[in-house]
């Protein structure tokens, strides 16, 4: 790792993508060592995004949704059982047994009808277990070394209860999957290998690998809690999903998933559908969004890889507080967007297609063309929001960086962002306001969309846009007029554009900013040095020269005409343009009679002359006019005798006239 007093290194993690859809007669055998290797894995993405942390804010923004003292009970944290208090459950191919008043048997169904707590082990090659106790009790399940298999269904059911716990027994290995479907079995939608109608916390200290090759890991219908455990999750799906709420506050953390690594949505609540991260390590590989919430995300710590995703963090509001963050992605980093429902009241759009977005950044006309070298007119929220306060935050996107449809507000924390490579998009991206007052910002991409923090801020930032490009794995440098190093960050793609922000950056400073192999020198007469747009340093419109163009522009020749122009004859005029006849005006002209002068313009009598004029004498000249004798030619004239004609004239005999 590169030295840092804000120097490191890009975050490039990548975990290999191994999704096992097995039939459950494999499952044990394929997951065998899963648990093992999982600390491992965990262990190498945590050295891997390990930095020194500068600036760190301990204050959160004070417009968060989340209420984080109620998010976890001591319940939830502690884990704790009793094994003489439990009651105990033996699950077996040949004929499970249990002498709980509590648990009935049906065949490879074991089904919990009263409250208590639960301790489980053996194997079930295809069963489930199902608790359905009254909705004012709670359950808590001890895996105990357990292998549970449903071949059309979740290998543990929670169809009713107050709320139930499932805790990993220390030093245990656990697994349950599905077989590769979903059959109805009441009138509940399962689709996950755990999945809750209710409350569900999952806790301890044990391991647990969950394979789900048609559907989702663990759901809960209601506020889902994980506060330890090791997890190893594949899933066709979202890994982890509460429809209200998730909630993390410990734990490791390894899940490759079709759809979300970690999701919560809540279409009938809009105050709903939030995730909140206090600590524990993650390693997501996933085929849509890392972590995505249809209101809020909340990352207070933990060290949080998204090695693989489409976008790495989604909601409406993005609130970090700390942490390690690295992000990987084929589009945005980090998106705030409101997608709560399709009201025009809460200032919502739609999200266009790929096709459709691609066609709006090729179309210069109407509310499609971008607004101040990012977002689209149009394509704002008001209650979309990122706001940075404090932690550590790598991200490499394709797409934006960070993007916010609203806010961007930065206080704190250290922001590297490795932008795209194509011009569409900017490595920062905001749709209303973006302002900064403290942290570190290093955020490089392409110029053509580039985007600095706006005038509300109050630690200085610059931009700079160059107009060649920067090869890949080159430096970029922040130096002061002491030539003292104030930044230092090694950018992984080729690019030509980078903002800067720190609080070694003051208004009335003299700075070097270098990028690759170009020197830009800085004078920061405000706080903002460099607006966005893609012409140049500051921003503006480029230099021309004399008869030179902007790189792109068609080249006419004499005559020709811009595509699309119309074709006019002579005497023709544009459509619209007005048919004024032989002596008529256009409309608003004034109406001058014979002798009359326009407004203004002065009354001069016979033989007076224009303010200025020289007054010429009878035979005067002007100031430098040759005089000439009688007979006497200009210089240069050619000296032609009588009936002499001048070089070139045509011999024209009398009365013929020239050719």
């Amino acid at each position: 790792m590169k030295r840092i007093q804000y120097r490191t290194a890009v975050l490039t993690v990548i975990l290999s993508i191994s999704v096992l859809f097995s039939a459950c007669g494999n499952a044990a055998k394929a997951d065998d060592n899963n648990a093992e290797n999982d600390n491992a894995k965990l262990e190498t993405a945590k050295d891997d995004i390990d930095v020194i942390s500068a600036n760190v804010s301990e204050s959160a923004f004070v417009g968060t949704t989340i209420d984080a003292s109620t998010a976890f009970s001591d319940r939830d944290l502690s884990g704790a059982y009793e094994v003489s208090d439990c009651e105990k459950i033996t699950l077996s191919d040949a004929g499970s047994s249990s002498y709980a008043k509590g648990v009935s048997i049906d065949g490879s169904t074991i089904t919990i009808t009263k409250e208590g707590d639960y301790i489980l082990n053996g194997s079930l090659r295809d069963g489930m277990v199902i608790v359905d106790v009254d909705k004012t009790e709670k359950v808590q399940l001890v895996l105990n070394g357990v292998d549970i298999c449903s071949a059309s269904s979740a290998a543990i059911y929670i169809k009713q209860a107050d709320k139930v716990f499932i805790t990993l027994a220390d030093d245990t290995k656990n697994l349950l999957s599905n077989g590769g479907e979903f059959v109805p079995i009441d009138d509940n939608n399962i689709d996950a290998v755990i999945f809750s109608k209710e409350d569900l916390t999952l806790n301890g200290t044990g391991n647990l690998t969950i394979t789900s090759p048609v559907g989702h890991g663990v759901v809960s219908k209601d506020d889902l809690v994980v506060t330890g455990g090791n997890y190893n999750i594949t899933a066709s799906s979202h890994g982890f999903a509460g429809k209200d709420s998730v909630a993390v506050a410990g734990g490791n953390f390894d899940i490759q998933a079709g759809k979300d690594g970690i999701h919560s949505a809540n279409d009938d609540d809009t105050e709903k559908g939030w995730v909140y991260i206090e600590n524990g390590t993650f390693a997501l590989n996933v085929e849509s969004d890392g972590i995505s919430a249809v209101n809020e995300i909340f990352i207070a710590g933990g060290d949080i890889a998204i090695n693989k995703s489409y976008e790495g963090l989604e909601a409406r509001i993005i609130n970090i507080t700390g942490g390690k963050i690295a992000v990987t992605s084929e589009d945005d980093g980090l998106n705030a967007t409101d997608k709560r429902n399709t009201s025009t009241d809460n200032n919502i759009r739609t999200e266009p297609s790929e096709t459709e977005l691609l066609n709006m950044k090729s179309d210069n006309t109407g509310d499609n063309f971008f607004r101040r070298g990012g977002k689209m007119a149009g394509d704002t929220q008001q209650g979309a929001n990122i706001n940075i306060s404090g932690g550590v935050i790598y991200i490499n996107a394709e797409g934006d960086g960070i993007d916010s449809n609203g806010y961007l507000t930065v206080s704190g924390g250290e922001i590297y962002v490795t932008g795209p490579s194509n011009g569409g998009n900017g490595a920062l991206d905001y749709g209303i306001e973006a302002s900064i007052s403290g942290g570190v910002v290093v955020a490089a991409g392409q110029s053509g969309m580039a985007q600095n923090f706006g005038s509300d801020s109050t630690q200085c930032a610059m931009l700079i846009n160059l107009d060649k490009q920067q090869k890949a794995g080159t430096d970029i440098v922040l130096l002061d007029s002491n030539r003292t190093e104030l930044v230092a960050w090694t950018m992984e793609k080729a690019y030509n554009s980078v903002v800067i922000s720190c609080p070694g950056i003051v208004e009335g400073g003299s700075y070097t900013v270098k990028m690759g192999d170009t020197e830009t020198e800085v004078t920061t007469e405000g706080t903002i040095y460099g607006e966005g747009g893609g012409f140049g340093q500051h921003g503006g419109r480029p230099n021309f020269k004399n008869g030179e163009k902007p790189e792109g522009a068609p080249n006419f020749g004499n005559g020709e005409r811009p595509k699309g122009a119309p074709d006019l004859g002579n005497g023709e005029r544009p459509e619209g343009a007005p048919d004024l006849g032989n002596g008529e005006r256009p409309e608003g002209a004034p109406d001058l009679g014979n002798g009359e002068r326009p407004e203004g313009a002065p009354d001069l009598g016979n033989g007076e002359r224009p303010e200025g004029a020289p007054d010429l004498g009878n035979g005067g000249r002007p100031e430098g006019a040759t005089d000439l004798e009688n007979g006497e030619r200009p210089e240069g004239a050619s000296d032609l005798g009588n009936g002499e004609k001048p070089e070139a004239a045509s011999d024209a005999e009398n009365g013929e006239k020239p050719e």
